[in-house]
């Protein structure tokens, strides 16, 4: 897995986003559950798409070694699927972090999607 994986999911999954120019949107529902999660962290509105992928998952390893229950929340906050999570066989803690920001980000679309889709149907 590690960062093949992360290359090949998350470039497929932020084409997509480009695809309807909802790439801001998706940042800016990001961030939003980064509050509610509790977690002081603050991504720049204006951050690439290689450089919010790797953001995130700095933020997730740094949460994963240093204060569990944030990450915890932040998985909650965004609503990641633990069947997903509970699924993921690697045990290194790299990998655990690529693949929760692929589901994080996902999940986020999704959202995003969702909303965007309610409001021009």
């Amino acid at each position: 897995m590690s960062e093949k994986f992360d290359i090949i999911l998350v470039r497929d999954l932020l084409d997509e986003v480009s695809e309807f120019d909802l790439y801001p949107q998706l940042v800016l529902q990001l961030q939003k559950d980064i509050n509610r999660a509790g977690i002081e962290y603050t991504i720049n509105p204006e951050i690439k798409a290689k450089d919010l992928v790797r953001a995130v998952q700095e933020l997730l390893l740094d949460r994963l070694q240093n204060e569990f229950n944030e990450y915890m929340n932040l998985l909650y906050a965004v609503d990641v699927s633990e069947a997903a999570m509970r699924n993921f066989e690697s045990e290194k803690i790299d990998d655990i972090a690529a693949y929760a920001t692929y589901l994080i980000l996902k999940r986020e679309w999704k959202k995003v999607w969702l909303r965007f889709n309610s409001m021009n149907p």
